[in-house]
């Protein structure tokens, strides 16, 4: 995606299992994203309301499994062809996109898209920024939803 993009640094909710084997939100940490795909709609990314002690500290999205830290949850996507609001501004979108989700609710809300059955389906698609001030957004299919892991 080729254009220039507004980031900011939002809390991401750390998640663990307690003793009762229920995930719980343990603490927030600082994640960078683009600030138009942060939002309050169903389709965006939600900002996290936790009140949970904060660690002045950054976790990224990295490709590399073999990292020490916190690999943060998220949606694996995929672009379905449908633009709301224009084009891509001269770029080809990328077909599989990884989204970090930030807060834990948003993530157990999600669902993966399922493909044999087609057609719409509940909170399985999110709205990906495409411009460089938040006028275009493309729509995406979630097709894997990955947790956090912490090595």
């Amino acid at each position: 995606m080729a254009r220039g993009i507004r980031t900011k640094s939002f809390d991401y909710e750390v998640d663990r299992v307690d003793n009762q084997g229920t995930v719980v939100v343990a603490a927030r940490m600082l994640l960078k994203m683009d600030i138009f795909n942060v939002g309050n709609a169903a389709t965006k990314i939600n900002e996290s309301s936790s009140t949970a002690v904060k660690l002045e500290a950054h976790i990224t999205m990295s490709k590399n499994e073999k990292e020490f830290g916190i690999h943060p949850r998220y949606a694996l996507c995929e672009y379905t062809e449908n633009a709301i609001g224009g084009n891509c501004y001269g770029v080809t979108p990328k077909r599989i996109v990884r989204i970090p989700i930030l807060t834990l609710a948003q993530f157990t809300g999600l669902s993966e898209y399922d493909f044999e059955a087609g057609g719409v389906q509940a909170n399985t698609t999110l709205q990906i920024n495409h411009s460089f001030n938040g006028s275009t957004q493309l729509i995406y299919r979630i097709r894997k939803l990955v947790p956090q892991v912490g090595i």
